[in-house]
Parts: C-alpha cells; structure tokens; sequence
C-alpha cells in the first residue's frame, strides 16, 4: 500500500474514531484505544515474529511526546478528563 493511501485510510479511521470521542468521555477514549491498539497487534502478528513486534511497541514508547502534540492539534479545544 503506497503512502497516499495509507493517508486515505488514516484520515478515514480518524473521522470514524472522531464521531465516538466526546469532550468529557475520558472512558470512550480509552476503550477506543485499547480496542485500536489490539487489532494493530493482532495485525501485526500474521507478519512479525513476537520480538519483531516488541522492536515496534519500543519504536512507539519513543514516540509518545511527539504523538500526543499531534493528538492535542486534532483535538483542538476539546479538553479530555
């Protein structure tokens, strides 16, 4: 699958994840989460070696600042708690 498609798909999986997370439901949030978070690594698992998918969740943890910046920009306004 080609970047501009990856794009497409995130933008889609954001506008349907987007219609469930309301400003005060902190529970919606996690429970999205969790459940995206788990098809990912059920995903990953028809691919990757379970080292191979740890290396991945590492890369991640890494990442937290920068994806949560991001996050805070799509939100915009929104303040979860």
């Amino acid at each position: 699958m080609d970047s501009v498609k990856l794009k497409e798909l995130q933008t889609e999986l954001w506008n349907i994840v987007n219609k469930y997370v309301g400003p005060e439901d902190r529970g919606a949030v996690l429970g999205i989460s969790g459940m995206m978070i788990s098809i990912a690594i059920e995903l990953y698992t028809v691919v990757l070696q379970d080292e191979d998918i740890e290396g991945v969740l590492e890369v991640v943890s890494e990442e937290i600042p920068l994806l949560r910046a991001k996050m805070e920009n799509e939100l915009g306004e929104r303040t979860l708690h």
